[in-house]
């Protein structure tokens, strides 16, 4: 099976953090998971940030390092853990944060 997912984030009115709901089909069941990244947001998404993703049960999947570029209205989207480039993706702006689609770098 193909490891892909979708992400909602948004970012928070204070603290330079973005909220994050999820799903991935690796998760094998139809639940959603939350995140939170912290970086900075002065500039909206585009930038570096560390983010930690959870299940629906609410246990830990990990950290990541997140990067978010801008082209025009689309966003391009890396996960990385210890120096190795494990996910990609694809956003776009929604009226109240950003929808994107990603799949595991085979």
């Amino acid at each position: 099976m193909m490891h892909i997912g979708v992400v909602y984030y948004r970012i928070r009115s204070t603290g330079n953090a973005v909220d994050a709901v999820w799903y991935s089909t690796s998760l094998g069941t139809k639940d959603t998971g939350t995140g939170i990244a912290k970086g900075d947001t002065s500039n909206g998404f585009p930038g570096k940030y560390i983010i930690t993703y959870f299940r629906p049960d609410g246990s830990e999947v990990g950290n990541f390092e997140l990067t978010i570029e801008k082209t025009g209205p689309i966003y391009d989207l890396s996960w990385n853990k210890d120096g190795k480039q494990l996910f990609v993706g694809v956003g776009i702006d929604t009226s109240e944060g950003m929808a994107a689609g990603f799949r595991k770098v085979e």
